[in-house]
């Protein structure tokens, strides 16, 4: 029964790094997507956000802390992290442009679901609504 569990997290956690690998590539290979191919990389940005609500909705149903601290931990390693580069970025205005590319290209890595939809409230809200869903007090187990 332990490893049927362990499976189930891992492939919630298998389709999240694949939807954070498709959001990654969408977001540098098309910077600036249009009409219909817009509105499908906004869709993709928000399903991203799915695995890890059912990772929180499963941890907190079998009482498990290690799932909701690690969706807790990662949620808000991508808000500091965003939060950081985009200062960052906009302090390097008077750089190069090979600085520039390269903090983009980080930005683009970091904030994946953000530069994917061409939106950054949407899924600022959602890494917020995820880092607050995975604090709570649970037993340990």
């Amino acid at each position: 029964m332990r490893q049927l569990k362990s499976v189930k997290y891992n492939a919630l956690y298998l389709c999240w790094g694949a939807l954070f690998i498709i959001t990654v590539i969408l977001g540098l290979a098309f910077p600036a997507p249009q009409g219909a191919m817009k509105a499908l990389f906004r869709v993709i940005s928000v399903v991203f956000f799915i695995p890890p609500w059912m990772i929180l909705i499963k941890a907190k149903q079998e009482q498990n802390r290690k799932p909701r601290a690690l969706v807790r931990h990662l949620s808000l390693a991508s808000l500091i992290l965003t939060l950081v580069l985009l200062i960052v970025n906009l302090r390097s205005v008077g750089y190069s442009e090979a600085v520039g590319l390269a903090l983009h290209a980080a930005l683009t890595i970091v904030s994946a679901p953000m530069i994917c939809s061409s939106l950054f409230a949407l899924p600022i809200f959602l890494w917020a609504t995820l880092l607050m869903g995975s604090v709570g007090k649970l037993k340990s187990k």
